[in-house]
């Protein structure tokens, strides 16, 4: 279990340029449980997501972990909670590397790279391969000799979300990682997300800006409007809640 207590996040403090992002952030995030985030631009979701992912640090507050106060952990013993997947997903990848090969590294990410390419059986080869394909996004398992550095940046994102689950994450951090996608991409990256957040029962913290997506794919919608909570809508009333109500980033 995650729990935000009374969290402000305050930027450049003492200044004139003084910038409050996050004002008294109170929140519980279960084990496994999916919660997306929504909120118009400058409503705090970037800077949630990258304050638990230990990016940013509060200007008061607590952030645990069961009954572990990890609030002042720096960000390499708290990588160990969270795996973030951002917009510009370059971070944990290796682009001179194929996709396998990156694969292969998140499963043995405890080892040497020197047996990385024994490692790479006809076996494991066809494991890799069965999961893209059954993730089933734009003809991935085509690709996976390929050098990341020239997949597609959707490519990447879903590589990204498949090196956090293999490296076993325990809360996984998603910031509107389809923005700048066209229609059709978007669409496929957000649907291949789901099935692969939804078939490993990671808890996972996603800030989307398709309302629709919001609500099919979590237990729990959040809002946030100028760094508060000002909805936090449970699965129970979420067959009542229309998209048109939430905003749109």
């Amino acid at each position: 279990m995650i729990r935000l207590e009374d969290v402000f996040v305050v930027f450049y403090s003492g200044t004139p340029l003084e910038r409050v992002a996050l004002r008294g952030i109170n929140l519980t995030i279960q084990d496994g449980e999916i919660i997306t985030i929504t909120g118009n631009s400058g409503s705090g979701r970037s800077t949630l997501l990258r304050f638990l992912a230990g990016h940013i640090s509060s200007s008061l507050g607590r952030l645990w972990l069961n009954k572990m106060d990890i609030t002042n952990q720096n960000l390499i013993t708290r990588s160990n909670i969270f795996s973030p997947v951002f917009y510009d997903q370059d971070v944990g990848s290796a682009g001179n590397l194929t996709l396998l090969e990156n694969l292969v590294i998140a499963s043995l990410h405890h080892r040497q790279r020197s047996i990385i390419e024994p490692a790479i059986s006809s076996e494991i080869r066809e494991k890799f391969t069965e999961q893209l394909r059954d993730i089933d996004f734009m003809g991935m398992e085509e690709l996976i000799d390929e050098k990341v550095s020239n997949i597609s940046r959707a490519h990447r994102q879903v590589l990204a979300l498949l090196i956090a689950v293999i490296k076993g994450t325990q809360v996984l951090l998603i910031d509107e990682h389809s923005t700048g996608l066209d229609a059709t991409t978007a669409a496929a990256l957000l649907e291949a997300t789901e099935k692969i957040i939804k078939s490993q029962k990671i808890t996972t913290i996603m800030a989307v800006s398709d309302p629709k997506f919001a609500l099919k794919v979590s237990g729990r919608t959040v809002t946030l409007n100028y760094g508060r909570i000002v909805s936090n809508l449970p699965e129970s009333d979420k067959k009542n809640a229309k998209p048109a109500n939430l905003p749109a980033m």
